[in-house]
Formats: C-alpha cells, sequence, structure tokens
C-alpha cells in the first residue's frame, strides 16, 4: 500500500514547511518540500543578470553558487538550483544535508536519496527528474557554469563534486536549449557581499584568531613546522564548532621558517619536518572556512629577538599594509593599492623580494575577484572582500603579513581583528 501524505517536519515546524513523504509499508521517501523563501536581495541580483545576458532559465550546481544564491552550503556537491526568469526556484538537496537546510532556499526543494542495498547510487536519474519538474521551456537559453575551472573546496575535503558535462549535456538533451556561460556574472555578483556574509567571514576570521593564539602560545625552540601547524588546526575544530552557532569548520595551516620561508611566496605552502629555531622568521600562512565563508590570514613572528634587518624589513611590511587598507576603498582602482604597498617598500629598500601580487578577493572561496595586482584592471567595489598581503622573502627569511579587508566608502577595514601577535 502506498499513500501521499502532507504534513509538517518537526524540526522545522516553526517555519510552517510543508514536506510531502510517500509512505508505504516499507517506510518513507522524501520527495520535496515547498516554502518561499529565496532571499529577495539574491533573487533579484540574479533575475536582473539573466536579463542582461538574455537566458530564461540558470542552472547552478557548484557548491560555492549555491552558497551565495540561497545560503546553503552543499556537503557532498550534488545539489541543484534551478531560477527561472519569472522569479521562481527550485533546489535539488541531497536527503542526507536536510538538517542544514532551514526551508529558506527556494520556492520548493526537492530531495535526493542517498544510496540504498537494493541499488548503486545513481544521482543523474534524480537530475533528471528534477529538471524534467522544473519545466524549463523548450528551445530556451540556459545560463550554467561553464568556464568554472576552480572550485572551493567542500566540507569533505577529499572529494570535490562540480558542474561537468554530464550535467551539461543532460540539461541541453532535456530542453534542447543553448547553454550560456553565467560563470563571469556569479563571479561579479559575488564579489558584492551582503551584511550577513560580511558577518561570516567576519567569524571565520575569529575562528582564525583561535588557532594564531594556540600556536603563539606553543610557540618554542625545537618544535617542528608541522607540529605548531596541527597545535592551531587543532584549536581551530575544537573551539570553531559551535562558536557563534558555526557548524562546519577547518584550518589549514603551513609553517615556513627560516630558509623556509624564504619560498612562501609559491602558490603553495608546505609545513615540513624542520625544528624551529631562535632569531629567524616564523611564517604562517593560515586558510579558514566557516560554514562555506573563507579567511585567509597570515602572521609572522619570531622567538627570541631577530636581527636588526629583519625587524626593519618586518616593520616596513606592517606599515605598507596599513598604508594599503587605509586606501582599499570602494571605487579605488586596485592597480593603485597595490602600488601604495609596492612604492612603499621600495622607498625602503624592498623591491624584488617583494615579487608577488599585493591580493586577492577572498569569501565564497579563498582565491576571488578582485585581483589586487599591478596591471590588474578591477575597481574596488563597495562591500567586496580581499586580502591585503605584502611580503618580502630572502635566502633565510619570509615575512609576510595578511588581513582580510572590507572596502567601505570611505577606507578598507580589517575583519575579526586579529591581533600580530598574542
Amino acid at each position: 500500500m502506498t499513500a501521499l501524505i502532507i504534513l509538517s517536519y518537526r524540526r522545522l515546524k516553526d517555519l510552517k514547511l510543508i514536506i510531502i513523504l510517500l509512505v508505504n509499508v516499507k517506510g518513507y521517501k522524501l520527495l520535496y518540500l515547498i516554502k518561499k523563501g529565496m532571499k529577495k536581495n539574491k533573487l533579484n541580483a540574479l533575475l536582473e543578470r539573466m536579463k542582461k545576458v538574455s537566458v530564461d532559465a540558470i542552472v547552478i550546481r557548484n557548491a560555492e553558487n549555491i552558497l551565495f544564491a540561497t545560503g546553503y552550503w552543499p556537503v557532498i556537491g550534488w545539489s541543484l538550483l534551478v531560477v527561472k526568469s519569472d522569479g521562481s526556484s527550485r533546489l535539488l538537496v541531497p536527503d542526507s544535508e536536510i538538517k542544514f537546510i532551514t526551508g529558506k532556499e527556494a520556492d520548493e526543494i526537492e530531495w535526493l536519496n542517498r544510496e540504498s542495498l537494493s541499488e548503486v547510487f545513481n544521482p543523474y536519474k534524480k537530475i533528471k527528474s528534477f529538471l524534467e519538474n522544473s519545466k524549463i521551456r523548450e528551445n530556451s537559453r540556459i545560463g550554467c557554469e561553464l568556464s568554472f575551472e576552480t572550485i572551493a573546496s567542500l566540507h569533505s575535503g577529499g572529494e570535490v563534486s562540480f558542474a561537468n558535462f554530464p550535467t551539461f549535456e543532460l540539461l541541453r538533451k532535456l530542453t534542447n536549449g543553448t547553454l550560456v556561460d553565467f560563470s563571469s556574472e556569479l563571479q561579479e555578483l559575488r564579489e558584492v557581499k551582503d551584511e550577513e556574509e560580511i558577518e561570516k567571514i567576519k567569524v571565520a576570521c575569529e575562528i582564525a584568531a583561535f588557532g594564531l593564539e594556540a600556536g603563539f602560545s606553543s610557540l618554542r625552540e625545537g618544535v617542528s613546522e608541522a607540529e605548531l601547524a596541527s597545535t592551531i588546526e587543532s584549536e581551530i575544530y575544537s573551539k570553531g564548532i559551535g562558536y557563534k552557532g558555526v557548524k562546519r569548520v577547518r584550518g589549514f595551516a603551513f609553517v615556513m621558517s627560516g630558509v623556509n620561508g624564504s619560498e612562501a611566496y609559491l602558490p603553495f605552502d608546505i609545513s615540513s619536518d624542520k625544528k624551529i629555531k631562535k632569531g629567524e622568521s616564523i611564517l604562517i600562512e593560515l586558510n579558514t572556512y566557516a560554514d562555506g565563508f573563507w579567511s585567509d590570514i597570515t602572521r609572522t613572528w619570531f622567538l627570541g629577538e631577530p636581527e636588526e634587518r629583519l625587524k626593519s624589513i618586518y616593520n616596513a611590511i606592517y606599515e605598507a599594509t596599513e598604508k594599503a587598507v587605509l586606501e582599499a576603498k570602494a571605487g579605488s582602482k586596485a592597480s593603485e593599492v597595490d602600488s601604495i604597498a609596492r612604492n612603499f617598500l621600495a622607498s625602503k629598500g624592498i623591491t624584488s623580494e617583494f615579487n608577488h601580487r599585493l591580493g586577492h578577493g577572498v569569501g565564497f572561496r579563498l582565491h576571488e575577484p578582485p585581483n589586487l595586482h599591478p596591471f590588474s584592471n578591477d575597481i574596488i567595489k563597495a562591500n567586496s572582500t580581499f586580502t591585503i598581503e605584502p611580503g618580502a622573502y630572502g635566502p633565510n627569511f619570509g615575512i609576510r603579513i595578511e588581513d582580510v579587508v572590507l572596502a567601505t566608502k570611505d577606507k578598507g577595514i580589517k575583519l575579526g581583528n586579529v591581533p600580530l601577535e598574542f
């Protein structure tokens, strides 16, 4: 016997949600949830961009873009959002992720059931029916993430699921539509954060500070870079979960001391088994996410008294950071903010040692627009978030200070108030 039952899901009862369950003698399967809910500012922004590029619908699968559009951060990466030009929205969510759903994400939410012992997991079967139920008009123009070749890691870490040919081809066959790259529109929209998103990035910075404080307290001669990094990461995990309601947290700390810091400008960092010695620079690059929002902070410490040259370089880096932050206001050219720090350091005799861009956007991903680079064409937008991270690297040292900055009308503001030392 099978029956269709409409009832309120207890955990979400206060939101007056409706969940439709298919019930039979063996149990039930979640089908879908109905709730008018997508945030108006997000919906309106998406609709405006859809009109600009003349698409009838958009289909979003990458987790960072679903987070931007709905506030829900997918766990395993098999979620799917459809927004149509009439303003309607539908979201596909794995049923294992129901605890992360509030009902405010879309007009209608449909569930992707997890693997059972009677059938191997095949998400494309459900994606097909979900797209059919979304009733995207045939022969229409559909915006998709056709050129996202870098995406944020997910909570599960080991595997990242993202939009690619199978999803696009299925969509094309079902609608006979024309797929239009909507990637740049999403990237531009993501640059400007709303108040809730700014607060979540700030929280990620505050959680990063927990780790840095623990690392600073445990700093001693003879401890290895890897040991210091693990102390920082452990504190972030243990104190970050539950902080201001955060459910998912990870910190990725990279410690480079002395000679190892000489290559800290490279696009990747590694903590080694090298033992930390007195007097040398200790550069900590720390990437932290909290419920899908990222912070990117770097600190440089010294164990004991460093030589005067290193102290002088550190002080110059600090001053360059402060000057650039103040000038990183809405309407500024990103290249000019880079020049402020670069020219100041040059006046202190630091030229080739500062061999990378000043910063980059951060928020829904660790690296995103704007690009604070000498040849960048980006204009800094109000409520955009990005890093300011001047540095200097020599044969036996690496020194960098990095903070997450919010652009306001009058100046840049550091988020999270993360101390230089503790």
